[in-house]
């Protein structure tokens, strides 16, 4: 059932945004870095894909070879509910990411692109971007955005939640996993589980009185949306 609500809200953000003209298209890949952040569901719909298409040798290889990357201070919902009461946040010190490991060398094309995480998904500019000139999306959309890895999250609570490198290799101890895990070197999947966070339920929306009910409307037609007979609202809140 997780499955399907995910697939839900991603289908519903993707139809929703098809307002917001972007100029990204194939091989344009300067937002694809390794700084990925994702929850544990997302990740083990990337290992199921990368069996089905016979990739895991390859898979095992990108992650041994993955170069330094940044992991996760705080999850989205513990940022969240730190700007709800108040809280100032230590962003910490700050990697220059490097380009995302599962793009193609030449190509620039992502080898796991139809199960991509969401935050690869929600990124959208309405210029070229560049290194000096980073993407550039209205506010409408960023806070719409946010509000989907909000609930992704909550739908992921108290499962793993991080960097997509570590979310990975710290899913390789599941049974249907564990020929991926095999070909990693030796403690390579607990170091990474001991770098990922968990997941957090939703404390409340970081949206603006702006933008209050073009979001909203937006989160309404996921709440309403049935799966097996019930609310992913229901869902969500556990009934």
């Amino acid at each position: 059932m997780k499955l399907q609500v995910l697939q839900t809200i991603y289908r519903t953000f993707d139809n929703w945004s098809h307002e917001f003209s972007t100029v990204c298209g194939p091989s344009c890949s300067n937002c694809c870095t390794n700084n990925v952040t994702m929850t544990a569901q997302e990740g083990v719909e990337i290992l199921r894909f990368v069996i089905l298409e016979g990739m895991t040798g390859w898979f095992a290889q990108t992650l041994t070879g993955a170069s330094l990357h940044q992991p996760a201070k705080m999850t989205t919902n513990d940022f969240a509910l730190a700007c709800l009461e108040g809280r100032e946040t230590d962003p910490g010190e700050c990697r220059t990411p490097t380009a995302c490991p599962f793009l193609g060398k030449t190509d620039r094309l992502c080898r796991i692109y139809p199960v991509r995480p969401f935050a690869c998904r929600l990124f959208a500019s309405a210029r070229e971007c560049a290194v000096t000139q980073p993407a550039l999306m209205p506010e409408y959309y960023f806070e719409a955005a946010t509000a989907m890895t909000q609930l992704i999250e909550h739908l992921g609570q108290k499962e793993y939640w991080g960097n997509m490198l570590d979310v990975l290799p710290a899913l390789l101890d599941i049974g249907e996993f564990r020929d991926i895990g095999l070909l990693l070197p030796p403690g390579h999947d607990l170091q990474a589980r001991l770098r990922t966070l968990t997941a957090k339920p939703l404390p409340g929306f970081l949206i603006s009185v702006e933008n209050e009910e073009r979001v909203s409307a937006l989160l309404e037609t996921i709440f309403q949306t049935k799966v097996d007979g019930k609310t992913v609202e229901d869902i969500l809140n556990g009934r």
